[in-house]
Protein backbone atom coordinates (compact mmCIF):
# COMPACT_ATOMS: atom_id res chain seq x y z
CA UNK A 1 0.00 0.00 0.00
CA UNK A 2 1.53 3.29 -1.09
CA UNK A 3 2.38 5.90 2.00
CA UNK A 4 -0.51 8.54 2.43
CA UNK A 5 0.71 12.50 1.23
CA UNK A 6 1.90 14.26 4.36
CA UNK A 7 -0.69 17.46 4.50
CA UNK A 8 1.00 20.39 4.39
CA UNK A 9 0.12 21.14 8.82
CA UNK A 10 2.00 17.75 8.82
CA UNK A 11 5.12 18.39 7.01
CA UNK A 12 4.79 22.73 9.13
CA UNK A 13 4.64 20.36 12.11
CA UNK A 14 7.90 18.25 11.19
CA UNK A 15 9.58 21.57 10.29
CA UNK A 16 9.40 22.68 13.39
CA UNK A 17 9.86 19.50 15.45
CA UNK A 18 13.43 19.48 13.27
CA UNK A 19 14.30 23.01 13.79
CA UNK A 20 13.61 22.40 18.07
CA UNK A 21 15.72 19.22 17.49
CA UNK A 22 18.62 21.01 15.95
CA UNK A 23 18.65 24.14 18.35
CA UNK A 24 18.90 21.13 21.37
CA UNK A 25 21.68 19.72 19.04
CA UNK A 26 23.42 22.86 19.11
CA UNK A 27 23.15 23.42 22.95
CA UNK A 28 24.33 20.79 24.16
CA UNK A 29 27.00 19.72 21.56
CA UNK A 30 27.41 22.91 18.85
CA UNK A 31 27.38 23.90 15.54
CA UNK A 32 29.31 21.26 13.58
CA UNK A 33 27.30 18.67 15.76
CA UNK A 34 24.17 19.13 14.00
CA UNK A 35 24.25 15.99 11.16
CA UNK A 36 21.63 14.10 9.43
CA UNK A 37 22.02 11.35 11.38
CA UNK A 38 22.40 12.84 14.75
CA UNK A 39 18.35 14.86 13.37
CA UNK A 40 17.21 11.52 12.64
CA UNK A 41 18.52 9.61 15.71
CA UNK A 42 16.74 12.52 18.53
CA UNK A 43 13.99 12.91 16.86
CA UNK A 44 13.58 9.03 15.50
CA UNK A 45 12.96 9.38 12.29
CA UNK A 46 14.71 8.32 8.96
CA UNK A 47 17.41 9.97 7.40
CA UNK A 48 15.48 10.08 4.62
CA UNK A 49 12.35 12.31 6.51
CA UNK A 50 14.92 14.89 7.59
CA UNK A 51 14.85 16.06 3.47
CA UNK A 52 11.68 15.30 3.23
CA UNK A 53 10.69 18.27 5.26
CA UNK A 54 13.62 20.72 4.34
CA UNK A 55 16.44 20.56 1.65
CA UNK A 56 19.83 20.52 3.73
CA UNK A 57 21.82 20.71 6.56
CA UNK A 58 22.68 24.07 6.00
CA UNK A 59 19.27 25.28 5.82
CA UNK A 60 18.41 23.82 8.77
CA UNK A 61 20.67 25.64 10.78
CA UNK A 62 20.01 28.85 9.54
CA UNK A 63 16.50 28.13 10.57
CA UNK A 64 17.35 27.05 14.01
CA UNK A 65 19.48 30.56 14.30
CA UNK A 66 16.80 32.37 13.14
CA UNK A 67 14.09 30.69 15.98
CA UNK A 68 16.88 31.54 18.59
CA UNK A 69 16.89 35.44 16.77
CA UNK A 70 13.26 35.81 16.62
CA UNK A 71 13.06 34.34 20.42
CA UNK A 72 15.39 37.19 21.24
CA UNK A 73 14.01 40.66 19.44
CA UNK A 74 10.49 39.16 20.96
CA UNK A 75 12.00 39.31 24.64
CA UNK A 76 13.40 42.88 23.81
CA UNK A 77 9.98 43.93 22.08
CA UNK A 78 8.23 43.27 25.23
CA UNK A 79 10.30 44.25 27.69
CA UNK A 80 10.76 47.51 25.16
CA UNK A 81 7.20 48.11 25.70
CA UNK A 82 7.29 47.85 29.66
CA UNK A 83 10.07 50.69 29.82
CA UNK A 84 8.04 52.73 27.63
CA UNK A 85 4.89 52.55 29.43
CA UNK A 86 6.89 53.29 32.48
CA UNK A 87 8.48 56.12 31.08
CA UNK A 88 11.99 55.21 31.51
CA UNK A 89 14.86 57.29 29.89
CA UNK A 90 16.82 56.47 26.88
CA UNK A 91 19.50 54.95 28.60
CA UNK A 92 17.12 52.69 30.37
CA UNK A 93 16.22 51.44 27.35
CA UNK A 94 20.10 50.77 26.13
CA UNK A 95 20.89 49.23 29.57
CA UNK A 96 18.15 47.04 29.13
CA UNK A 97 18.63 45.80 25.76
CA UNK A 98 22.58 45.39 26.59
CA UNK A 99 21.44 43.06 29.65
CA UNK A 100 19.18 41.01 28.08
CA UNK A 101 21.75 40.50 24.85
CA UNK A 102 24.30 38.85 28.03
CA UNK A 103 21.92 36.85 29.16
CA UNK A 104 20.16 35.41 26.06
CA UNK A 105 24.35 34.60 25.15
CA UNK A 106 25.37 33.31 28.30
CA UNK A 107 22.47 31.08 29.16
CA UNK A 108 22.86 29.55 25.95
CA UNK A 109 26.30 30.02 24.60
CA UNK A 110 26.62 27.42 21.95
CA UNK A 111 23.35 28.68 20.19
CA UNK A 112 24.58 32.31 20.36
CA UNK A 113 28.19 31.57 18.97
CA UNK A 114 26.23 29.20 16.31
CA UNK A 115 24.80 32.33 15.09
CA UNK A 116 27.95 33.50 14.27
CA UNK A 117 29.99 30.42 13.53
CA UNK A 118 26.93 29.93 10.26
CA UNK A 119 27.38 33.49 9.37
CA UNK A 120 30.91 33.66 8.36
CA UNK A 121 29.96 30.28 6.19
CA UNK A 122 28.39 33.28 3.53
CA UNK A 123 25.88 35.76 2.90
CA UNK A 124 22.77 34.59 4.38
CA UNK A 125 19.19 35.44 2.40
CA UNK A 126 17.72 38.03 2.57
CA UNK A 127 14.85 36.58 5.04
CA UNK A 128 17.62 35.85 7.68
CA UNK A 129 19.52 39.08 6.88
CA UNK A 130 15.95 40.63 7.54
CA UNK A 131 15.96 39.01 10.48
CA UNK A 132 19.26 40.37 11.95
CA UNK A 133 18.48 43.65 11.04
CA UNK A 134 15.24 43.49 13.29
CA UNK A 135 17.81 43.17 16.75
CA UNK A 136 19.70 46.76 15.60
CA UNK A 137 16.03 47.67 15.07
CA UNK A 138 15.17 47.47 18.69
CA UNK A 139 18.68 49.39 19.80
CA UNK A 140 17.88 51.69 16.97
CA UNK A 141 14.96 52.86 18.32
CA UNK A 142 16.37 53.00 21.85
CA UNK A 143 19.25 55.47 20.55
CA UNK A 144 17.20 57.89 18.59
CA UNK A 145 16.22 59.89 21.20
CA UNK A 146 19.97 60.95 22.21
CA UNK A 147 21.34 60.70 18.20
CA UNK A 148 18.29 62.33 16.48
CA UNK A 149 19.66 62.02 13.22
CA UNK A 150 19.23 58.12 11.45
CA UNK A 151 22.44 57.99 10.04
CA UNK A 152 23.75 58.67 13.27
CA UNK A 153 21.37 56.49 15.08
CA UNK A 154 22.47 53.86 12.29
CA UNK A 155 26.52 53.96 13.52
CA UNK A 156 26.01 54.65 16.70
CA UNK A 157 23.88 51.35 16.85
CA UNK A 158 26.14 49.28 15.53
CA UNK A 159 29.09 50.56 17.16
CA UNK A 160 27.68 50.26 20.80
CA UNK A 161 26.64 46.17 19.52
CA UNK A 162 30.33 45.30 18.37
CA UNK A 163 31.62 46.59 21.63
CA UNK A 164 29.31 44.37 23.38
CA UNK A 165 29.67 41.64 20.95
CA UNK A 166 33.60 42.12 21.61
CA UNK A 167 33.54 42.60 25.45
CA UNK A 168 31.09 39.03 25.39
CA UNK A 169 33.13 37.10 23.18
CA UNK A 170 36.06 37.59 25.56
CA UNK A 171 34.49 36.75 28.87
CA UNK A 172 32.81 33.56 27.22
CA UNK A 173 36.49 32.68 25.67
CA UNK A 174 38.07 33.26 28.96
CA UNK A 175 40.15 36.23 27.59
CA UNK A 176 38.53 39.42 29.59
CA UNK A 177 41.00 38.60 32.60
CA UNK A 178 44.09 38.94 29.86
CA UNK A 179 42.69 42.83 29.36
CA UNK A 180 41.64 43.30 32.57
CA UNK A 181 41.88 42.43 36.18
CA UNK A 182 41.68 38.79 36.36
CA UNK A 183 39.96 38.84 39.77
CA UNK A 184 37.08 41.08 38.90
CA UNK A 185 36.68 39.43 35.31
CA UNK A 186 36.67 35.52 35.70
CA UNK A 187 36.04 33.23 32.69
CA UNK A 188 31.96 32.52 31.62
CA UNK A 189 31.44 29.04 32.17
CA UNK A 190 30.67 27.96 28.61
CA UNK A 191 29.04 24.01 29.88
CA UNK A 192 27.54 25.42 32.76
CA UNK A 193 25.57 27.92 34.93
CA UNK A 194 27.23 31.65 34.19
CA UNK A 195 30.14 32.02 36.63
CA UNK A 196 30.33 35.75 37.45
CA UNK A 197 27.92 36.87 35.45
CA UNK A 198 27.32 40.15 37.73
CA UNK A 199 31.14 41.20 37.06
CA UNK A 200 30.10 40.78 33.36
CA UNK A 201 26.57 43.13 33.49
CA UNK A 202 29.20 45.41 35.49
CA UNK A 203 31.79 45.66 32.89
CA UNK A 204 28.86 46.23 29.91
CA UNK A 205 26.95 48.52 32.07
CA UNK A 206 30.30 50.98 32.00
CA UNK A 207 30.98 50.47 28.88
CA UNK A 208 27.20 51.62 27.99
CA UNK A 209 27.64 54.39 30.22
CA UNK A 210 30.99 55.59 28.82
CA UNK A 211 29.88 55.28 25.21
CA UNK A 212 26.62 57.39 26.12
CA UNK A 213 28.70 59.92 27.56
CA UNK A 214 31.48 60.57 24.44
CA UNK A 215 28.51 59.86 22.10
CA UNK A 216 26.16 62.87 23.88
CA UNK A 217 29.39 64.87 24.48
CA UNK A 218 30.32 64.98 20.90
CA UNK A 219 26.92 64.96 19.76
CA UNK A 220 26.89 68.70 21.45
CA UNK A 221 30.06 69.48 20.49
CA UNK A 222 28.26 69.10 17.02
CA UNK A 223 25.50 71.36 17.49
CA UNK A 224 27.45 74.18 19.02
CA UNK A 225 29.83 74.22 16.13
CA UNK A 226 27.27 73.96 13.47
CA UNK A 227 24.85 77.12 15.44
CA UNK A 228 27.88 79.54 15.64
Amino acid sequence: MARAKRSAADLEAMRRRLIEAARAIIAEHGLSAVTARGLAAKLGWSVGAIYTVIPSIDAVTLEANAAELEELCEALEVQQAELTAAGAAPSAHIHAIGSAYLNFATARPRNWAAIFERDAEGEPPPWYQARQASLFTILERALSPITGAPHVTRRSARALWAALHGLLALSLAGHLARVADAAAAPKVDISGAPAALEDLHQHAQELIDTYLAGLEARLAKARGISAQ
